[in-house]
């Protein structure tokens, strides 16, 4: 009897042009290692490098802004002009440097712009005027005309990552920022053809997909990471983001990295949850990806509280995804990977206490507050009495 093939997580894949040495992906997170303008910093180029140099087969940036009132948080690095291009530039040297393929993900935060960042008088963009639910800020109702800035924006950073030597780039299209915003009938409450439906929904996002192409070319790897549910009253339903994932590969998509839920989403659904200790609580997105696999012709990458290589493994040779993605274990180990590969196949060291994220708005990147507070407290040991 023939075997059947069964998929290894630490094989060699490709995703049209995009060869990848295994099935790990460093999952896009804010890393808080740009400058004020967004400009990549010397810690960025460190942190790649070294996340590089782990073994990881790909590596997705924290998200880029594609434009000036598109910017979220603190030290986000930014993609919205041509001064930044030498500094992109070099950050895909470093990851290359290290053997891993690298790409960008690429965002407008919309109605969850921060206007203390902004360094020029610029509205707050939202697909309706409805509050959002994290800040409380209302947005403006962008025009078809702002639609249309948004779009191009997207387009032109695309084709920068592209100069600049990225392997692809990945649209957010999850968490509640700009793309999610127009998809989710929470956010989205249009009249005109941007709104209603979800075939409507998607306009945006699809208007987005296709001039991103355009700029790119049909062979460069184009990602999203899309959110399978918004669990949030009034959003992006599983069945309607099927939808929209069909969509996507109907319109040319490559590949798509399922994600859920917000900072606001209820009953504790959100991205990144903690106190991830157990096998059992490991891969909380699995089912959903599993929807998404059963579904599309296209690969899929799973992501959320994947903590053991065994979890990871099963997830691949099972069928759930394609690919295995993870971000708060490759902060504290960034050589996570190339340890399971050496055959030492201990579960992560990430408690998941979220404490990293702490150390970015601190201004010092995303590093692990355990390891940092542990290690002050010994230096402080050691310090003589004055």
């Amino acid at each position: 009897m023939e075997r059947c093939y069964m998929p290894e997580i630490f094989e060699k894949t490709s995703i049209g042009a995009l060869e990848l040495k295994n099935r790990f992906v460093r999952s896009a997170t804010w890393s808080g290692v740009g400058d004020e303008r967004g400009r990549i910093t010397a810690r960025a180029l460190e942190l790649y490098g070294n996340l590089a140099a782990g073994g990881v087969g790909l590596i997705i940036t924290g998200f880029q802004y594609v434009m000036p009132n598109g910017v979220a948080l603190k030290y986000q690095v930014g993609n919205y002009g041509d001064e930044l291009l030498d500094g992109l530039s070099r950050l895909v040297e470093a990851v290359h440097a290290g053997g891993a393929k690298v790409m960008a993900q690429l965002v407008h935060a919309g109605s969850k712009a921060n206007p203390d960042l902004f360094w020029e008088p610029a509205e707050i963009w939202g697909p309706s005027a409805v509050a959002d639910p994290l800040t409380g800020r209302v947005p403006k109702e962008m025009t078809q005309d702002d639609i249309r800035r948004a779009v191009d924006a997207y387009a032109n950073a695309a084709l920068r990552c592209r100069r600049a030597g990225f392997d692809g780039v990945q649209l957010h299209g999850a968490h509640g920022y700009g793309i999610n915003q127009f998809l989710s009938g929470a956010s989205n409450r249009r009249a005109d053809e941007y709104g209603g439906s979800i075939d409507n929904r998607y306009r945006f996002l699809g208007e987005t997909l296709k001039a991103v192409r355009a700029a790119v070319g049909k062979d460069y790897p184009v990602f999203i990471k899309l959110s399978g549910h918004d669990y949030y009253e009034g959003g992006l339903t599983l069945e309607e983001s099927l939808h929209v994932a069909a969509r996507l590969v109907q319109d040319g998509i490559d590949c798509i990295e399922v994600s859920a839920g917000s900072r606001v989403s209820a009953n504790g659904m959100i991205p990144s949850r903690t106190n991830i200790l157990k096998e059992e609580q490991e891969a909380y997105l699995a089912d959903l990806a599993r929807a998404f696999k059963q579904t599309l012709d296209v690969p899929i990458i799973t992501v959320g509280g994947i903590r053991s290589v065994s979890v990871a493994s099963r997830i691949v040779s099972q069928g759930v995804a394609d690919y295995v993605a993870l971000c708060r274990p490759l902060i504290r180990e960034p050589h996570l990977i190339a340890r399971w590969m050496s055959r030492d196949r201990r579960k992560a060291t990430c408690i998941s206490c979220n404490g990293c994220f702490e150390t970015a708005l601190e201004g010092q990147g995303v590093v692990c507050k355990v390891d940092r507070d542990r290690k002050a407290a010994q230096k402080s040991r050691k310090e003589p009495e004055a």
